[in-house]
């Protein structure tokens, strides 16, 4: 596997580099205004945008409450079954909490004791992982690690964050394939679309936060995903697999172009045409939802945020209606797989996606 020595790359070299060159600047300003108007903003001078309904508002304030409870003392989160103290889980959960108001709002402490979890299950190779769990495909924890950890650097100039952001980031970098993707083993045939785009979001959260990536890196994974797209513009799971597209990862699959800078080329363009088409869920049985929906709507939602107010005003009122109903009285959702705090989690970050408050999602 290719090792990656970061550097840092200069205005002038893509799209990529400019976007986020202008992004980093503008969250640190924004993270300094929010300095400057002190720790406890006024809850009620916060605007709402469009589609954000009274509705929408106390379901995410209930679900905040439900995930913030669920939080133990150490915080992580999770007290039983597989994914139970998992890094991920409780990336998406800091996640969540950092969409409501930033580091700022009064979600604060519970983004603190993310932060502080995290980092505290860093290894000497640069991997997050709770060592004494053992779940399925560590490498997808690590990378939403990766990715909260970036956007918390930017409102919190941490160095203990800077340093295990850094590590973590050359451990990405470090297991990246020849083929330009990543994957569960050291077997090539074993690298996908779906760990791959999860990488490399990773990397751009990072390269906003100050952390040297190579365009290089970036290239290759793009190169591949381009390779795994199937003609009717959705993406397969792995280069060697029939050519069946999958809604989740061709989402997953646009988001990770489009923030790479390729949001008006064909790849990009044929991807969007495929999400546009009727994609009714699978039901596993009655009341169950289908497998990878919280995965798949929380990426579908990134894909309509990037392509513009037409996509996104058809995009938003349906899933957040969507989610609205499958919410439970006490707050939660539910996925029978990954656990309530996860799918708690992201759908609270696709609800929350219009106010803009975490920076790699903020950006079209």
């Amino acid at each position: 596997m290719p090792h990656h020595e970061p550097s840092e790359i200069s205005d002038s070299e893509s799209k990529y580099s400019r976007r986020f060159a202008l992004g980093a600047a503008f969250w640190s300003g924004l993270a300094a205004v929010r300095g400057w108007c002190g720790a406890k903003p006024v809850e009620a001078a916060v605007s709402h945008p469009e589609h954000v309904t009274p509705q929408t508002r106390a379901a995410i304030e209930r679900g905040l409450r439900w995930l913030a409870s669920r939080q133990v003392t150490d915080g992580g989160f999770g007290r039983r079954g597989s994914y139970a103290r998992n890094v991920g889980v409780c990336a998406l959960a800091g996640t969540a909490f950092l969409s409501h108001r930033g580091m700022t709002g009064r979600y604060r402490p519970s983004i603190q004791a993310c932060i502080r979890y995290l980092t505290s299950r860093a290894q000497n190779d640069g991997l997050i992982v709770e060592a004494d769990i053992k779940t399925h495909a560590p490498l997808y924890g690590h990378g939403f690690a990766t990715l909260f950890l970036g956007q918390v650097f930017g409102e919190s100039f941490d160095p203990q964050v800077r340093h295990v952001l850094k590590a973590a980031t050359q451990l990405i970098l470090n297991l990246q394939d020849e083929q330009g993707a990543w994957c569960y083993t050291s077997d090539p045939e074993d690298a996908d679309v779906s760990i791959t785009t999860c990488q490399m979001l990773a990397l751009f959260s990072a390269r906003q936060a100050g952390i040297g990536v190579p365009r290089s890196a970036i290239d290759h994974s793009v190169a591949f995903l381009r390779r795994a797209q199937n003609p009717d513009g959705g993406f397969r799971y792995r280069l060697s697999d029939p050519p069946e597209s999958l809604f989740p990862r061709s989402a997953a699959a646009v988001v990770a172009l489009t923030c790479a800078g390729l949001q008006d080329e064909e790849v990009v363009q044929r991807g969007r045409d495929y999400l546009r088409q009727p994609h009714p869920p699978l039901e596993l049985s009655p009341g169950q939802l289908a497998e990878y929906h919280f995965y798949g709507r929380f990426y579908a939602t990134h894909a309509a945020w990037q392509a513009g107010k037409s996509e996104w005003d058809r995009w938003y009122p349906t899933v957040r209606d969507e989610l609205l109903a499958q919410q439970s009285p006490e707050g939660a959702w539910h996925d029978a797989n990954i656990g309530d705090e996860y799918a708690t989690a992201m759908a609270l970050i696709v609800l929350q996606f219009p106010y803009r408050n975490v920076p790699l999602l903020a950006m079209r």
